[in-house]
């Protein structure tokens, strides 16, 4: 799966900017939407330019597309440029028509019925996400309208089609963050891969709201117990689906380990690093929810379900003893650095297997948070993924050109 190109229009800093991100096969250019050239398999972008000059915004911009929703903005007006009533984006996306042999699982293939073929065995996807305040030439508009192929979609149809994994310098407070980061790290590639995950994940989280809001008037007002039952079954339903999926997620992370021919140190006088995570679910259950239910009464909102889970990472390193450590409590940070680099390539290979197509690689300045062992991890998987870089450093970006084959991408 690659972006072949990216067209910003009144999209943040850009008023108007359209961006080849993927090289043709030796001596054939770019790639263009229009292109019958298959582009390489796997071709590396490096975007360079200072700061505030609107690199993030590109890898913002194109996990727009896979997600439909932004990383970064709290409101939809912060995406528009000043003073204009839209923004635009749009891109061309080229899907290998089998890229493992195997039936795809997520539900993502039946919606491509309106890709266009071309010469090369590959779908075309023309993907675009229109952003507005609500008013357009002073009449009422969608927020938001998405589009396959200039056929309008809703967005749980649109979610999907384009496959990304973003690593960003927030990401490093993965193991040591908040629970609430390590949730929605799991949340976000199960709903890219998983309409099901998604569809109960937001039935959850909108009956949990209602919950609680009754919850506290029960306790304000001496409402019925009995007006919880709907909610307490709509909860359980949804959040025991939610926390199997969870579970399924960090089992399939826990098989995935750097490989031997990526690990840069002496092994023998080290010993190689393997990373564990462990799913700590609040466990939901009809039995639970009797248990806590004067407590939550009390306490004015639920006490348990999905909304309470975590996970903890912990790491063998022959180095510190036999047994496993807590990378959050005793971890170098170095070790958490790169516990979060084992868990972004885990939703990598996830994503991968799910979809049977290998995500886009997002680097948002990310080289510059890790140390030269961590630097050179991330650069070896140039060449098997799609993969675009961000960066201020020029330097970094000659030995990427250099050594990988990488377009350059420059920003004033």
């Amino acid at each position: 799966m690659v972006i072949a190109k990216l067209a910003l229009h009144h999209f943040r800093s850009f008023s108007s900017g359209v961006f080849e991100l993927a090289s043709g096969q030796a001596g054939t250019g770019l790639v263009t939407a229009e292109s019958s050239t298959a582009p390489t398999s796997a071709p590396t972008t490096i975007i360079v330019g200072p700061n505030a000059s609107g690199k993030t915004s590109i890898i913002e911009a194109v996990n727009l597309l896979a997600t439909a929703e932004s990383f970064r903005a709290t409101k939809i007006e912060e995406m528009i440029e000043f003073d204009q009533e839209l923004a635009r984006i749009k891109g061309a996306v080229l899907v290998p028509a089998d890229d493992s042999g195997k039936p795809a699982e997520s539900g993502v293939e039946q919606e491509r019925s309106t890709s266009q073929a071309t010469p090369n065995n590959h779908e075309r996807l023309e993907l675009e996400v229109l952003l507005t305040r609500g008013l357009v030439q002073g009449r009422p508009a969608q927020r938001r309208l998405y589009s396959v192929n200039n056929v309008r979609r809703q967005k749980k149809t649109f979610t999907g089609q384009l496959l990304t994994v973003v690593f960003r310098p927030e990401d490093m407070r993965l193991v040591e963050g908040s629970p609430g980061r390590r949730r929605d790290f799991l949340d976000q590639p199960l709903c890219l891969v998983d309409r099901d995950y998604a569809r109960s994940l937001k039935t959850y989280s909108q009956a949990l709201v209602r919950r609680n809001k009754l919850l506290w008037q029960i306790s304000e007002h001496g409402v019925p117990r009995t007006a919880l039952t709907y909610w307490d079954q709509t909860l359980l339903k949804h959040g025991r689906l939610v926390q199997q999926a969870r579970r399924r997620l960090l089992t399939a992370l826990n098989g995935v380990s750097f490989s031997r021919t990526d690990r840069l140190r002496d092994n023998a006088a080290t010993g190689a690093l393997t990373f564990r995570a462990s799913y700590q679910p609040s466990i939901i259950s009809a039995e639970r929810q009797d248990q806590y239910r004067d407590r939550a009464i009390a306490a004015k909102h639920s006490l348990i379900g999905p909304q309470k889970d975590d996970f903890s990472i912990t790491i063998d390193d022959p180095r510190t003893g036999p047994e496993p450590v807590d990378v959050a409590a005793y971890g170098s940070r170095g070790q958490q650095r790169l516990a979060v680099l084992w868990l972004k390539l885990g939703e990598l290979a996830f994503v991968r297997e799910r979809t049977n197509h290998r995500p886009v690689l997002l680097l948002d300045d990310i080289l510059s948070e890790l140390d030269d062992y961590g630097r050179q991890l991330v650069l070896a998987e140039l060449g098997k993924r799609q993969t675009i870089i961000t960066t201020t450093d020029q330097e970094l970006t000659n030995q990427v050109v250099a050594d990988h084959g990488a377009k350059r991408v420059r920003l004033e």
